[in-house]
């Protein structure tokens, strides 16, 4: 005589894979955004080193978005990280694409260069503070950043004592930006700073 599984045999099992995956797929995702965060500190690293190594070479960091030419009446982020590979290749081009860029940038207020195009945001203060800005850090030359796992800028990338680094002990998905700058960090623990993530 051939038997079967009951339907309470079967409602068990289906319940065990459904806790499973209830278990396996949020941790998945956990890791999907461990790995962007990681990735986007070791760009933002490897673009601060290249914008040392850059500067050496010039005796300036590479001009600020809102300096050079304008593309459908907005800066293009791209031309700015061209100073950075060509003629001289001091990084790669792929290092600047964010893995964490918003679809849109309209309620932050800052950044839409770089959400136009889908790369780290970038701000030479030097230059916006010889241009007359006065709301900058006193100290600081230039500004990269990606918005962080809350893919939400914040405001004034000029203003970096005011800002909050983002911070995995405040949750994975929590809010502050992913941030390397050259100086002027006033005591803020951002990637240009010694700033490591751990999980």
């Amino acid at each position: 005589m051939k038997r079967g599984f009951t339907l309470i045999e079967l409602l068990i099992v289906v319940a065990i894979i459904g806790i499973l995956a209830a278990i396996a797929v949020p941790n998945f995702m956990n890791a999907q955004v461990r790995a962007k965060i990681a990735r986007a500190l070791a760009d933002l690293r490897s673009i601060g080193s290249a914008i040392g190594m850059y500067r050496v070479d010039h005796n300036a960091v590479i001009p600020d978005p809102t300096q050079i030419g304008v593309v459908g009446g907005q800066s293009d982020a791209l031309q700015v990280w061209k100073y950075l590979t060509t003629p001289v290749s001091y990084i790669n081009g792929s290092a600047f694409y964010d893995p964490f860029v918003p679809n849109t940038n309209e309620y932050s207020g800052a950044a839409w260069e770089a959400v136009k195009v889908g790369t780290y945001h970038y701000r030479n203060i030097d230059q916006m503070r010889q241009s007359g800005a006065t709301d900058i850090d006193a100290n600081a030359g230039f500004v990269s950043r990606s918005p962080g796992p809350d893919r939400w800028y914040i405001v004034n990338p000029q203003r970096l004592a005011f800002w909050m680094a983002y911070e995995p002990s405040n949750g994975l998905v929590s809010i502050g930006d992913i941030v390397v700058a050259d100086k002027g960090i006033l005591g803020q623990n951002f990637a240009g700073n010694d700033f490591s993530v751990s999980f």
